[in-house]
């Protein structure tokens, strides 16, 4: 089977794209050879280690919200940045159908444009989620100035031909296919992963915010527990920063979910693909709770309800008292593993194709 699809992928954040990147590579296992053409503004980098034969296009796909950090939200920019894309919205999904013409299925998560894009160019859209924008925005209160983009995003989402909904789920509704998470594969076994970070016999802590670089006032107090090893990812530079303290920048060759499998212990916040390639590893958890995001209480009860995981506050984070826990948290045992969402949906879209 010759297969093209088209990719329009959301730039909040990396789990839209990692989400995407799965899938891709679930497609991948089954008809090789297929290729994918991509649209976001996700960087570039995030693809290039996935083995997949693609075409990249910059495009801002959707705003989905502005944030300030990985814990604070901006609706001002947020509002301002919706009203800004959606004026120049015509004239990107005009592009977008020309750059689409020899694709058999626009995958879309969670962007409207690529539905409208296959309005445009006749071609089946798939929206896959586990929340929407229309969602989110409704879920911060009346009279904020969202409601007309909830109004337009709601009619927008609801011309996608195919839908599938993957755990965690925020609002359940009627789907061609329910899904497991969808988690992106490990390349390096562990036991060289712990070689490469020098871990030696010490339990590895890997603390992963998303990609977003954050300042830890507890940095100091990382370094009094020397028995364990700390990787913290998503930051600026790259090395050791004391004996056990190691920051793994955006250019590092290690992968995300390597690092998930050979933790001991992963600490995160409450985002959709770290909780995802967390549960595909059966690595322990402690998820930081994010409370003015409306979709982190679902995820932080999947975490707390199906994957044993542990939930923290934001104040007790960056207190450091968490330290404290480290060796109930590091000394749970791995569960089985559960089927990957990227298995099922590759498959569900063979049988619509």
């Amino acid at each position: 089977m010759n297969l093209q699809l088209a990719c329009f992928v959301s730039p909040h954040g990396f789990g839209h794209a990692t989400r995407t990147i799965a899938l891709l590579q679930a497609l991948q296992k089954r008809i090789p050879g297929f290729k994918a053409t991509i649209f976001t503004t996700v960087p570039l980098s995030l693809f290039q280690s996935s083995g997949i034969d693609y075409s990249y296009h910059p495009m801002i796909t959707d705003v989905g919200v502005v944030q300030r950090d990985a814990f604070t939200e901006d609706r001002e920019q947020t509002r301002a940045k919706l009203a800004e894309h959606l004026h120049y919205a015509p004239s990107l999904i005009n592009q977008g159908a020309e750059l689409c013409r020899s694709c058999q299925l626009i995958v879309c998560d969670i962007s409207f444009l690529g539905i409208e894009v296959g309005k445009v160019a006749k071609i089946p859209t798939l929206l896959v989620e586990n929340f929407t924008w229309d969602w989110i925005y409704s879920q911060m209160g009346r009279d904020t100035g969202f409601e007309p983009y909830i109004e337009w995003l709601s009619e927008s989402y609801a011309k996608a031909d195919f839908r599938i909904q993957t755990d965690p789920v925020c609002t359940r509704i009627s789907c061609d296919l329910h899904c497991s998470p969808m988690a992106r594969r490990g390349i390096t076994p562990p036991d060289r992963i712990r070689s490469e970070v020098a871990a030696g016999q010490r339990k590895i802590v890997l603390i992963s915010m998303g990609g977003v670089a954050l300042e830890m006032p507890f940095f100091d107090d990382l370094a009094k527990h020397e028995e364990y090893l700390f990787l913290v990812a998503g930051q600026n530079s790259d090395g050791l920063i004391k004996n056990n303290i190691r920051l793994i920048g955006p250019r590092s060759a290690l992968h995300h979910p390597d690092l998930i499998n050979a933790a001991d212990l992963l600490i995160c916040k409450s985002g959709y693909s770290t909780i995802a390639e967390c549960q595909q590893t059966a690595t322990p958890i402690c998820c930081v709770a994010r409370e003015h995001f409306a979709e982190s209480k679902v995820v932080e009860g999947y975490v707390s309800e199906e994957m044993n995981g542990t939930v923290i506050d934001e104040n007790y984070f960056f207190s450091g008292n968490w330290l404290s826990d480290l060796g109930k948290m590091t000394s749970r045992k791995r569960g089985p593993l559960p089927a990957n969402g990227a298995d099922q949906a590759a498959e569900f879209i063979l049988s619509i194709l």
